[in-house]
């Protein structure tokens, strides 16, 4: 069964209206049952934030993308490697350690004034400046943290997002190399004009929207970021 629909947008305020159709059957870009995963799966998983990611490569030049979070149903989509733009980044929440050291060095002199006279007053401050510590490097902790970001070519949408400890560096800089060989190849097969990459792509983001990837006001932003690049 085939359904189309028909999108417009005003570009620019001009007299002309840019039309593309959009068939969700179309076989570039429908949900693929059985799909057979190749090379390695990326499994990435942080404690802080009670979570796991995982990300394997399908022999049909697609992403399988597993959520699991604590207290949610584990999800799982599919993503075209063609519409995939990915990039890393390590985040480090330097000033969060910064005050954690200060304030690590205000709980010691705290505690060598209690142990020179000051008792109440440097023990009790010792104890709240010890505390105060703690919370804010727990903070840092969490705040401090390797990202993968996975957003779709011209729409923009995030399609992913992966954040996860330093220990994952290593491994997140292996995936991005990966998948950024992979996109390369999908394009490749078969090779598309610009204007056909565009219509799969609006494609692309239309399927993810109706299985609920893509929020209704991610859509509608892609939408006309893709339908813009026609001009």
């Amino acid at each position: 069964m085939r359904q189309a629909l028909n999108f417009e947008l005003d570009v620019d305020l001009r007299p002309q209206v840019e039309h593309v159709c959009l068939e969700t059957v179309e076989p570039s870009v429908a949900a693929r049952p059985g799909i057979t995963r190749i090379g390695r799966t990326f499994k990435f998983a942080s404690r802080l934030r009670s979570g796991t990611t995982e990300l394997a490569f399908s022999t049909d030049h697609c992403l399988v993308v597993r959520l699991d979070r604590r207290g949610k149903t584990i999800r799982k989509y599919v993503v075209d490697l063609r519409f995939i733009h990915a990039e890393a980044e390590t985040r480090i929440a330097w000033r969060l350690w910064l005050a954690t050291a200060a304030l690590a060095g205000l709980g010691a002199l705290s505690y060598w004034l209690a142990s020179h006279g000051w008792h109440q007053i440097g023990l009790q401050a010792s104890v709240v400046v010890a505390t105060a510590s703690v919370c804010v490097g727990l903070l840092g902790l969490y705040q401090t943290r390797v990202t993968i970001d996975l957003r779709s070519t011209h729409g923009d949408a995030q399609l992913a997002a992966v954040a996860c400890s330093l220990g994952n560096k290593s491994d997140a800089r292996l995936f991005i190399d990966e998948i950024s060989r992979r996109v390369e190849t999908a394009r490749d097969l078969p090779a598309q004009s610009k204007q056909h990459f565009l219509r799969d792509e609006m494609r692309e983001h239309h399927r993810l929207w109706s299985e609920g990837v893509l929020s209704e006001t991610a859509y509608e932003a892609s939408k006309r970021r893709i339908l813009a690049a026609h001009v």
